[in-house]
């Protein structure tokens, strides 16, 4: 089970999960130190759960997921990704990238983790959230809240998306059975995982009406059921 960007393994407690579960702590958040790039960050991940056949993740937590089926096939049956990226075409995309991350990564070590989870929180990908009841958004705020600056500029600049090559190419011969499931009021995911489809032959896109990019946080039971017929599978 692997979190998104700011995120944690608590953010997954609203979730029905299987008994044997291990869900770590990304590099760069908590007390966890970032990776020193992209692809140690895999390599650590696969090394805390080598027997795994299964992978759940969410953005970030997904990026990395799709990462772990290139570097081990054969370890993964299959793959529950929530708004699931296979990152940037071109090495010009990639360089645009790190440099907003690198805005990012300025207002939290001068601006402090306060600012940069009020900026953070300001973005429109989350605007769907407004509809949730104040005490669930508190949830997550105090979430983002548990992490260091340092921390999190350590995790744009190590598996940021500009840190991440583009695994098109490579996710073209994969063999697990991967379910794509976006929110149906996230565009930019919604394309994504179409283009998925499209290049992973056994990937299948579950579409969430009326929800935006977090689905665990907004819809926490759909996530459930799906995990467990996914995982039980």
């Amino acid at each position: 089970m692997l979190h998104g960007f700011t995120g944690s393994p608590a953010g997954f407690g609203d979730l029905a999960l299987p008994e044997s579960v291990a869900a770590p702590v990304l590099g760069g958040h908590a007390a966890q130190p970032a990776s020193a790039n992209f692809w140690a960050e895999v390599e650590r991940l696969a090394a805390l759960a080598p027997a795994a056949s299964h992978l759940f993740g969410y953005s970030l937590g997904s990026r990395l997921a799709l990462a772990l089926l290139v570097r081990h096939p054969r370890r993964y049956r299959r793959a529950v990704l929530v708004c699931a990226h296979p990152g940037l075409c071109t090495e010009a995309e990639r360089a645009l990238r790190r440099i907003a991350d690198a805005r990012h990564i300025r207002l939290l070590r001068e601006g402090g983790l306060l600012a940069f989870v009020s900026a953070w929180e300001a973005q429109a990908l989350w605007k769907t959230q407004e509809a949730l009841p104040a005490a669930v958004r508190g949830r997550r705020h105090r979430e983002r809240l548990s992490h260091t600056a340092e921390g999190l500029a350590g995790s744009l600049a190590s598996v940021g998306l500009g840190q991440m090559p583009d695994l098109r190419a490579a996710l073209s011969g994969s063999r697990c059975a991967v379910d794509l499931l976006v929110g149906g009021q996230d565009g930019k995911f919604l394309g994504l995982a179409a283009e998925l489809c499209a290049i992973m032959p056994r990937a299948r896109l579950r579409i969430v009406a009326d929800a935006g990019h977090d689905l665990v946080l907004e819809r926490p039971a759909f996530c459930s059921a799906f995990l467990s017929r996914g995982m039980s599978i």
